[in-house]
């Protein structure tokens, strides 16, 4: 290793978000989905769940010789499968037959391994009334994969102390408020329920006011989200849906568990990077637009609402977590403006509208997200190679093409050590050499080794 030696950024890590091109051949998410099976259900699930990794949507029959199990035996792993929320069922409506075909849902296998944290994470809610009976009735849900009311009650019967059936009701509508159990349902249900909830052909007379016009879209949506949730509606729109429901069934809503480790994860990033005021704003923010971007259209779409500075004061009353924020309307519009034009690092954008609430803004996830991964390969990196390496990889992912003695510089890092550190990587397939020929021939002695190169997809291996 020395000066003229090209050197490519590489990961050995597995990319865990997107699937492979040949589904025969497992990821590392696949992998860890499978032995999560394995270790929870059995051999014999696991050759279920990898026979619909190997092709997905697939029959009863299709499965049966796939998995070469006997009919009873699929049946009663499909079933259970199901009832844990590891297999989505679909019903084909092409066929004449309106055969059920069946998916493994491989991010719920694997999710399964953070059941414990789910738990921890219920009981350190400070703001959450009734925190430890409600880590209760988040075990009991955990473990029947869908629980009703009577098992949820039989379940708690044989905790450290006896539970009123009043205090598991209160807890559970709290988790249900804050969406960490939703209601399960069956697509069949899924499919009755109206597409919409109020009547297109309502019309009203004079002029309405912007705000009005805005709050009666925000109703529409509500509705229509819980009534695709199977939520049931009184009347007047208010919901009415408990946890003691006649023939309600309840299942934990992971993507409300994801939003809060990623709330936190950002707010430790913002903290590191700007200060814990920015990243007190930067948690009421993600706070104020959580229930709508957990709403099931947004999550199927991948859609970050936005949020007003009036929907954050409102979001804050009766809270104490951001006590670094100063909590008037001045003082966070002006914070919010001025994280919108940082050049450096443009984590949030301000999105210009009219009506009530004027101007709303928008937290960009995927830059968040994607400075995440890139601290979190880079401590990778330092445990395998020190500080310096660290410093060297991160010169690598930041700037497309170095000269060796480039690197030796902007990194403060001696000549001999750098190169073998650069030697090291190599060896554990973190980069790779690249050449850069003068003629066509590729002639060794032609060739032209003067640049270091990282590219940027190495963060996305984390």
């Amino acid at each position: 290793a020395g000066q003229g030696i090209l050197w490519n950024c590489k990961s050995s890590i597995h990319n865990l978000d997107m699937p492979p091109a040949r589904p025969a051949i497992l990821n590392g998410l696949q992998g860890a989905a499978l032995q999560v099976v394995k270790d929870h259900f059995g051999a014999a699930s696991e050759s279920v769940c990898a026979a619909l990794i190997r092709r997905s949507q697939r029959t009863l029959k299709e499965l049966q010789a796939d998995t070469e199990l006997g009919s009873a035996a699929l049946r009663n792993n499909l079933l259970v499968l199901i009832q844990h929320n590891l297999v989505s069922v679909t019903v084909d409506s092409t066929s004449a037959a309106r055969e059920c075909r069946y998916h493994f849902e491989v991010e719920e296998a694997s999710l399964r391994l953070r059941y414990p944290k789910f738990c921890t994470h219920i009981k350190s809610q400070a703001s959450m009334e009734h925190a430890r009976v409600a880590s209760q009735v988040m075990e009991a849900i955990l473990e029947h994969g869908r629980a009703s009311m009577a098992q949820i009650i039989e379940h708690c019967k044989y905790g450290d102390e006896e539970i009123s059936e009043d205090k598991l009701v209160k807890a559970g509508n709290l988790l249900i408020q804050e969406k960490y159990i939703v209601r399960a349902q069956s697509n069949m249900e899924r499919a009755d329920t109206p597409a919409v909830l109020f009547s297109p052909t309502q019309k009203k007379t004079g002029k309405r006011k912007a705000g009005s016009a805005g709050e009666e879209r925000e109703s529409k949506l509500v509705k229509l989200d819980n009534g695709a949730a199977g939520i049931p509606l009184k009347e007047d729109g208010a919901l009415k849906e408990s946890i003691d429901n006649e023939g309600s069934t309840w299942r934990v809503n992971t993507p409300a568990f994801l939003w809060d480790f990623r709330t936190a994860a950002i707010a430790q990033l913002m903290e590191d990077r700007f200060g814990p005021q920015t990243a007190s704003l930067m948690r009421l923010l993600l706070r104020t637009i959580r229930n709508r971007a957990l709403q099931p259209a947004n999550l199927a779409n991948g859609f970050i609402p936005s949020a007003s500075v009036d929907a954050m004061l409102d979001a804050s009353e009766g809270r104490n977590e951001d006590l670094n924020v100063v909590r008037t309307w001045e003082v966070l519009s002006e914070q919010l403006s001025a994280l919108c034009q940082d050049p450096a690092f443009k984590s949030v954008t301000k999105l210009m509208g009219g009506g009530s609430e004027g101007s709303t803004f928008k937290p960009d996830i995927s830059l968040l997200m994607m400075e995440l991964r890139q601290q979190i390969l880079e401590s990778i990196v330092e445990k395998k190679f020190t500080a310096r390496g660290r410093r060297i990889f991160r010169l690598l992912l930041e700037r497309k093409y170095l000269e060796s003695k480039t690197v030796w510089d902007l990194s403060m890092v001696p000549k001999k050590d750098a190169n073998d550190i650069l030697c090291k990587m190599l060896k554990a397939q973190f980069v790779r050499l690249q050449e850069v020929p003068r003629t066509i021939d590729h002639n060794t002695q032609r060739t032209f080794f003067p640049l270091v190169r990282g590219p940027p997809e190495s963060m996305q291996h984390c």
